[in-house]
């Protein structure tokens, strides 16, 4: 069972390892936290690479469905590979959020990581049978596969009580032992984006999960999650955090403000020389609040 640490130490988050699984392990075991990132360009894929390796941490990059069809995942990993070879620290690339298998596939024949195969809108049953599909898919690739179980809400996922959203630790279990799953993103209460009142973090359900399965856990919504909250769920389980919402924002509303004030001189790398410390202040933020030992 997973208990809180009282007097955590420094812990090294720049750490190397074989292969992605043996990180989210330790993480698991270590109560650490992978920072994962949705980016859309190179130019916030820049943003996060650069602060991590300022940071000295381990970071994943993910692309979300209409981020990998627009680019294709071949076009982002190479993108991604291009920035390893001038970086000191692991860059992971993951997929995030996809309902499809095909695309799963496609992600993993093109070199990603890991990916997300996302049931959790389908019955548990239809939701067993995706995910087993990619695991079986992504083990001889050795791609880490991350499944979800409950709602995380918003991007229209609406709710009306605990149950609509809550994982249920029967069903985690049902899903953890059916399909042999590397790492498990649960509802607990939070949401994507930001929010118009504090998520609500049932840590009663999470410390449940976590004792009913072994696997690393996963924390969506991570724009809108109080550090404090953050750093409580990493303690019981949570290996990995998603943050996307304030990323992309900030890089809209930036870009904005200085392509109107260019007009028609806007040119995208003199934009972008003054758009990307906003970014970066956004995820060093981050980082630090998950980075916290």
């Amino acid at each position: 069972m997973d208990t809180l640490i009282d007097n955590p130490t420094q812990v090294a988050y720049n750490k190397k390892y074989d292969t992605l699984n043996d990180l989210f392990k330790d993480y698991r075991a270590s109560h650490k936290c992978l920072p994962s990132f949705n980016v859309n360009d190179n130019y916030d894929l820049k943003a996060v690479v650069e602060s991590a390796e300022e940071m000295e941490t381990n970071v994943m990059v993910m692309t979300y469905p209409p981020v990998a069809y627009l680019n294709s995942p071949e076009v982002f990993r190479s993108l991604v590979d291009g920035f390893k070879k001038v970086s000191s620290n692991p860059i992971y690339l993951h997929l995030d959020h996809s309902t499809s298998v095909d695309l799963c596939k496609q992600a993993i024949d093109a070199g990603y990581d890991s990916v997300m195969i996302d049931g959790s809108q389908s019955s548990l049953q239809e939701n067993i049978e995706m995910t087993k599909q990619v695991v079986e898919y992504a083990s001889s690739a050795g791609v880490v596969v991350e499944a979800e179980i409950g709602k995380i809400m918003g991007r229209g996922v609406e709710v009306k009580c605990d149950d609509d959203f809550l994982a249920s630790v029967a069903n985690v279990r049902a899903l953890y032992e059916s399909t042999g799953v590397d790492i498990v993103a649960v509802g607990i209460g939070t949401a994507h984006g930001f929010t118009p009142t504090e998520p609500k973090i049932h840590f009663d359900r999470l410390q449940e999960i976590a004792e009913a399965i072994p696997a690393p856990l996963v924390l969506h919504g991570g724009t809108g999650i109080p550090d404090a909250d953050i750093q409580k769920s990493i303690k019981m389980g949570m290996s990995k955090i998603n943050i996307g919402t304030i990323v992309h924002s900030t890089y809209m509303k930036y870009a904005k403000t200085e392509i109107d004030k260019a007009g028609d001189t806007a040119y995208p790398p003199f934009i972008m020389e003054k758009v990307l410390p906003e970014i970066k202040a956004v995820v060093k933020d981050r980082l630090a609040a998950v980075n916290f030992h």
